[in-house]
């Protein structure tokens, strides 16, 4: 069957994802299984499961074992978790087996919503229809990513997904994990767009961080791949009062953008001959060098322009005194390319929400 989640641009008639396919929009109306967790009947599933849920869930559960965790910011705790989960310590594995199990139930919960598809969880959908569905019930393999995903965590969540599933009496996806996954979006980009023979420069632009690589390619690969330090991300903030203010913000993170971009191109050239292509896998929902303009940090960049890839590259190209071309990509997107010999199979990345992808998409 076709996937219903792919779109074919009219510009350049290659496919891209819209936000339908969002899982941070889906309500698990109706748990699909009882016997798990009680409660969670009409929430979102990024209230189900989210790190700030599971950062939550660690303040709160931490005090019963002894651990303070009050001198340490939230966006460090759930690292915190996989150290508890791999500690001798027993007051640190207890709390952190505690917190894995119950996380791990609900992503399993949250799965078998998508694969059942009770009545209750479609209606709850409007965006989906029974093609939408049908795709989730058919997928044989999910690619589990992010931060979130990794390490002793990430095969505890999984433990408890395939657990969640017997419990059900459905049969499983097959879950998959990946080790060492931060680069796998600039990855996933060089393997299936760059030409071969050639190095390119290619930058993975998400909400925290700007992570960034020369990759070569020879003989139809990745033949080598020299990471640079990861800058911050900045500008990213929503909503604003006003037109105006956001408007300011969308040109600050521009010339962020371009500084990056542009500085990065000119150091690394001095090693390394690079083409005048440039590969970006973007946290946005992107087609055809077009930026979403309602969803996420980036998304206020469309404000400058109807196709933001063209006004990147007509100012690279003045700053670097070349022709130079630049290749949007929906960060999961980007990620779910790496995986393209794994059929039937959607990438989904365990991160501030769920990212969605599907590695058979044609770019």
């Amino acid at each position: 069957m076709s996937n219903p989640f792919l779109f074919v641009s009219e510009i350049d008639n290659t496919e891209y994802l819209t936000p339908r396919v969002s899982m941070n929009r889906a309500v698990m109306a109706k748990c699909p299984v009882a016997g798990v967790e009680e409660g969670l009947d009409g929430r979102r599933f990024k209230e189900i499961f989210s790190p700030g849920a599971i950062v939550a869930e660690m303040r709160r559960v931490s005090r019963y074992y002894g651990i303070d965790y009050s001198h340490l910011p939230d966006f460090a705790l759930p690292k915190e978790l996989d150290k508890a989960l791999r500690s001798e310590d027993v007051r640190f594995h207890q709390m952190g087996e505690r917190i894995a199990r119950k996380f791990g139930n609900r992503l399993g919960l949250l799965l078998l919503t998508l694969k059942t598809g009770l009545p209750e969880n479609r209606a709850a959908r409007e965006d989906w229809d029974d093609s939408c569905w049908e795709c989730w019930r058919s997928l044989e393999t999910v690619i589990l990513m992010g931060g979130l995903a990794s390490s002793m965590l990430g095969r505890r969540f999984k433990e408890q997904v395939q657990k969640v599933f017997d419990h059900a009496g459905v049969k499983p996806y097959n879950i998959m994990l990946f080790e060492n996954s931060a680069y796998l979006g600039v990855m996933g980009l060089g393997q299936r767009m760059m030409e071969d023979d050639t190095a390119s420069l290619v930058l993975d632009m998400g909400q925290t961080y700007f992570k960034r690589a020369v990759l070569k390619k020879s003989g139809g690969m990745i033949s080598s791949i020299n990471t640079l330090d990861s800058l911050p991300s900045r500008y990213m903030q929503i909503p604003f009062e006003d037109e105006g203010e956001k408007y300011a913000c969308a040109y600050d993170l521009h010339n962020y953008i371009v500084n990056i971009v542009s500085t990065t191109y000119k150091e690394a050239s001095i090693s390394t001959p690079l083409n005048e292509r440039i590969y970006i896998s973007i946290a946005n929902y992107t087609h055809s060098g077009i930026l979403n303009p309602v969803r996420g940090g980036y998304a206020k960049l469309a404000m400058l322009g109807d196709n933001y890839a063209a006004l990147l590259a007509e100012q690279l190209s003045g700053e670097l005194r070349k022709s130079i071309e630049v290749r949007l990509v929906h960060d999961a997107t980007a990620t779910a390319l790496y995986f393209s010999d794994i059929p039937d199979s959607v990438v989904i990345t365990l991160g501030t929400g769920f990212g969605v992808g599907f590695p058979q998409i044609r770019l």
